[in-house]
């Protein structure tokens, strides 16, 4: 996401094109939408947006930094735990799974 900001400015990432370009980055894999739906809610309850310190997460919103950064750094946990493998296996099946995740569990 950083390097993401500081290629195309923190206004074109956060922009409409910005997300469309990054929506794939921030699918949680095989859980799909109904499951980016869950995660999102629960971290929500967990790390509400006043909660943030906004000068750590800059230049993102809590909810942006939620759906953007928790959502898919949980998946990944996820499916660590899941399929009993590492970060680099689970951040890999998270990429190739999203299509079947949407595809299965729509929201």
């Amino acid at each position: 996401m950083m390097k993401e900001v500081k290629k195309q400015g923190s206004r074109a990432v956060a922009g409409v094109k910005g997300q469309f370009e990054s929506f794939e980055k921030m699918q949680p894999g095989y859980y799909g939408e109904l499951g980016s739906v869950i995660i999102h809610q629960t971290l929500y309850s967990l790390f509400p947006p006043s909660s943030f310190d906004p000068s750590l997460i800059a230049p993102l919103t809590p909810a942006e930094f939620i759906q953007r950064i928790l959502v898919p750094e949980a998946a990944v946990e996820l499916i660590m735990e899941d399929l009993c493998i590492g970060k680099g296996d689970a951040v890999k099946t998270l990429r190739e799974s999203a299509q079947y995740g949407v595809a299965m569990f729509p929201d």
